[in-house]
């Protein structure tokens, strides 16, 4: 919408100014940056509602003032000083404010972001899956040159995204599919203290992030000194001096404590930073290149992308939660990752429905209501496809499809 008083208005409607650009020009958007990522600005008005209230508020008349540019003036009338000293001319118009229009566009915008959304869930649910699949495998696979050939292909931007766009996606395309990302990792993160708060001490080590023993590496001894040995023993026992004891209940029942502490505290720690999101751009984040092995240094107080939660529990490899104390060497942080991750997908797809189910319905809904949509007339194509039909029938289609590039590349 590049009408400046009819965004306005739009932005005062029902009070969200604070969801707008902080750097954005007359005319066009800001940079990504400089958007507002966090969860927690959202107004908390259901959209249906926003929806009534925004195709039953009557047509008005806004008045606008702006100040009419200078005329450029030649050197030789610069010189003059009484032309010079032009005066500033405002100007005033009325701008008519025609809520059915506003409306229409709003609707097809969020059309748009209904397709995204669904495609993103889809392709989340279907990477997680997969993810989880190779994790736990008890032998690595190497990777294949079908594998390798989709690594290159990604690398130089043909994604699944890229087709199913055409390569011109909405511009805030990529903080949308992130934001999905947050919101799925959120309710994951959720779901799985539920899960664990659920767990009975007789059955908690069917879970395979719980196991019923520590096994410590006590090293090997018999080529060290006397002294060495010792010192060695005496660390180990006071290592494992917190270590639970008792039977498969008592260490079941502990270990189902530990985990809720270490996921609790987990929560408190990244929770806040999900919400808050990352707020640059895929640029803006590879500016950075971390030595192999070195991980980036942010602020406490900065916010992060779903990526960066699950690698911190992945980081934790076959450790346990040893920091717990009282059963924290029973949980595998790392196997809860990957159950973490297994909820999300889970989570995706749970997504994907309700937006086919519940948010596509309202959005229909308001168009039969609210605009001049008559539905006799609807191509039944959504955005991106509608887009790609025109590109094949009434603009210049592109020289190589997937299969051409494939080929090109000597997969073919």
């Amino acid at each position: 919408m590049r009408n400046e008083p009819m965004v306005s208005w739009l932005k005062k409607f029902q009070g969200h100014e604070h969801l707008d650009s902080r750097l954005r020009g007359e005319g066009r958007i800001g940079p990504l940056g400089s958007y507002e990522l966090s969860f927690d600005r959202l107004a908390v008005t259901p959209f249906p509602e926003y929806l009534k209230a925004l195709g039953t508020e009557p047509d008005s008349v806004i008045e606008v003032s702006y100040v009419k540019p200078a005329r450029r003036l030649s050197a030789r009338e610069r010189a003059n000083p009484y032309l010079n000293k032009q005066a500033q001319v405002v100007e005033t118009y009325e701008q008519a404010i025609v809520t059915k229009n506003i409306l229409t566009q709003l609707l097809n915008t969020a059309s748009a972001q209904v397709e995204t959304w669904a495609f993103h869930f889809t392709e989340v649910q279907k990477n997680d899956l997969e993810r989880v699949r190779r994790d736990r495998q008890h032998t690595k696979t190497l990777p294949t040159d079908e594998m390798m050939m989709r690594v290159e292909l990604e690398r130089g931007g043909e994604t699944a995204y890229s087709f199913f766009t055409g390569d011109e996606p909405m511009p805030l395309y990529d903080f949308d599919c992130r934001a999905c990302d947050r919101f799925d990792t959120l309710r994951a993160l959720s779901l799985l203290l539920d899960e664990v708060a659920a767990i009975q001490p007789e059955n908690a080590f069917e879970k395979p992030y719980l196991r019923s023993h520590a096994d410590v590496d006590q090293g090997d001894d018999q080529n060290r000194g006397s002294l060495i040995a010792k010192r060695r023993k005496r660390r180990m026992e006071a290592f494992t001096a917190t270590f639970v004891q008792g039977d498969d209940a008592a260490r079941g029942a502990a270990a189902r404590d530990a985990a809720l502490v270490f996921l609790t505290e987990f929560c408190d720690v990244w929770a806040p930073k999900l919400i808050k999101g990352d707020d640059r751009s895929v640029i803006g984040k590879e500016q950075f290149r971390n030595i192999p092995g070195m991980k980036e240094v942010r602020a406490d107080d900065v916010g992060v992308d779903a990526p960066v939660v699950l690698e911190a529990l992945w980081e934790y490899k076959d450790e346990a939660a040893y920091e717990v104390v009282g059963g924290g060497e029973l949980v595998l942080p790392r196997l809860l990752g990957e159950r973490l991750r297994e909820i999300r997908a889970e989570v995706a797809g749970e997504a994907y429905k309700t937006l086919l189910e519940y948010v596509a319905p309202e959005i229909r809904k308001a168009r039969l209501e609210y605009t001049d949509y008559v539905e006799e007339d609807d191509d039944n194509m959504g955005t991106y496809e509608r887009l790609k039909w025109q590109t094949q029938n009434e603009g210049e289609s592109e020289a190589y499809n997937h299969a051409a590039i494939i080929a090109e590349m000597g997969g073919g």
